[in-house]
């Protein structure tokens, strides 16, 4: 006990004292460790000891699956940290590739989904649901929905609105969404991203920089359309 009691005020933990903390498993913390996504522990005799990084790194491996990022995706993250990475270094990373919009998705299975809809939903309508971006199937068998979007796509799809409409309308917002992100990414990386690396910025300042950032060029995007969109109604209606 007192082994244990002078590791953990130490800032070291064993194996178990980290599964712990972090709620994972044993199993699951060796896992990682075997995928190369923790660097080894420090060993005392037969004993070994993990760090702050160790849990740091598990915190930041949490939270890029929680936002759906695959195992190998997971792992080029980490590579691109050294072993004796800051905190501010992971709060740099994490706000970098957290969502646009976090906390707007649930996962439901298909009993779930069908609720919250309120009616029974054949795959023709769960299709129409997935082309207007409301629902995305997973490979589990599960539904990411989003919240803000659901209600308004589970009435349109009740209404005389050829499938083939919505399908359109979605690849038309689609293909314009994904040219406003990569040329937002391309800014990123141009303007924020390079300066970072070279050690023009400082951790904080990127995470400042981001949580300005995305709200404000959301809340662009969604001025501009609508100013768009009405311009183009008045040009319609006056030709």
């Amino acid at each position: 006990m007192a082994g244990a009691e002078a590791a953990t005020l130490d800032g070291e933990f064993t194996v178990d004292e980290l599964a712990a903390r972090t709620g994972m498993t044993v199993r699951t913390l060796r896992f990682y460790a075997s995928e190369g996504l923790l660097p080894p522990p420090r060993r005392r005799g037969r004993v070994a000891y993990y760090g702050a990084n160790h849990r740091m790194r598990l915190d930041l491996i949490r939270t890029l699956q929680e936002h759906g990022y695959t195992l190998s995706a997971i792992q080029r993250v980490l590579a691109r940290l050294p072993e004796d990475a800051s905190p501010a270094e992971f709060a740099a990373q994490s706000a970098v590739l957290a969502p646009w919009l976090p906390g707007h998705t649930e996962e439901l299975d298909r009993a779930e989904l069908t609720r919250r809809v309120g009616a029974p939903l054949d795959d023709d309508q769960l299709q129409s649901l997935a082309d207007l971006g409301a629902v995305q199937r997973l490979p589990d068998g599960r539904f990411r929905i989003s919240q803000a979007m659901l209600g308004h796509a589970a009435e349109l799809t009740k209404l005389p609105v050829p499938p083939a409409a919505l399908r359109e309308s979605a690849r038309i917002i689609q293909e314009h969404a994904t040219a406003v992100a990569d040329g937002l990414t391309d800014l990123f990386a141009r303007a924020i991203w390079g300066p970072y690396q070279r050690g023009e910025l400082s951790h904080e300042q990127v995470v400042a920089i981001l949580e300005r950032m995305r709200p404000l060029a959301l809340e662009g995007l969604v001025g501009a359309f609508a100013r768009a969109a009405d311009d183009a109604a008045h040009r319609r209606l006056e030709n």
